[in-house]
C-alpha cells in the first residue's frame, strides 16, 4: 500500500498569507476609536465607533460655515458643542411604525445615531454661533474672531557715547636709570 500525498497548488501558501495580510490591514484601518473622543465613546445608549456624519465646511469673509445632511432628524435631537477649537455634532433619530393586517401586527423600529468631531481651522466666537436645521440640512454659522488691530510702536535706537583718547598728545615717560 502506498502513501498518498494530497497535492496543493504551488502558490497556496502565498495566497493564504496574502489573505491574512489583507485582513490585518482591514482591521488596522477600520475606525474603532476616535482620536478626539478616545476609545469607543458613547452618547446615551448608542456607542460610536468613530465619526460617521458627512460635513461640508467653507469660509466667507466674516464666518465659517458648516453644513451636514440630517434627513428626518428632529432639531431637538441634535447636539452641537465647541470646545478648544473642536466642533462636535451629534444627532439621534428613532422611529417606530406599527400597522395591523388581519390577524398580523407589524412593528418596525429604526434607531440611528450620527456624530462628527471637526477641528476648526481658525478661532471662532462660539457664543455667537447660529444653527438651523432646514429641509434635512443642518447649517451652522460660526463668526470669525477678528484679530485686534495692533498699534505699531516705534522704538528709537540709541548709540552709547564712546570716549576716544585724544590723538597727538604726548605722554612723558620717566625712566629711572
Amino acid at each position: 500500500m502506498s502513501n498518498l500525498v494530497r497535492w496543493q497548488e504551488p502558490f497556496y501558501a502565498l495566497r493564504q498569507m496574502q489573505r491574512e495580510i489583507d485582513r490585518l490591514f482591514d482591521d488596522f484601518l477600520m475606525p474603532t476609536h476616535s482620536p478626539v473622543l478616545g476609545r469607543l465613546s458613547s452618547w446615551g445608549d448608542v456607542p460610536f465607533a468613530g465619526d460617521n456624519l458627512a460635513v461640508d465646511m467653507y469660509e466667507t469673509d466674516d464666518a465659517l460655515h458648516i453644513e451636514a445632511a440630517m434627513p428626518g432628524v428632529n432639531p431637538k435631537d441634535v447636539e452641537i458643542e465647541e470646545h478648544d477649537g473642536i466642533l462636535t455634532i451629534r444627532a439621534r433619530q428613532s422611529e417606530e411604525h406599527t400597522w395591523e393586517h388581519g390577524r398580523w401586527q407589524v412593528r418596525e423600529r429604526y434607531v440611528g445615531a450620527w456624530q462628527r468631531a471637526v477641528r476648526l481651522p481658525m478661532e471662532v466666537k462660539s457664543s455667537k454661533a447660529d444653527a438651523v436645521l432646514e429641509d434635512g440640512v443642518l447649517h451652522i454659522t460660526l463668526p470669525k474672531v477678528r484679530p485686534a488691530r495692533r498699534k505699531v510702536n516705534r522704538i528709537s535706537v540709541k548709540a552709547p557715547k564712546l570716549r576716544l583718547p585724544k590723538l597727538g598728545g604726548r605722554k612723558k615717560i620717566k625712566v629711572n636709570a
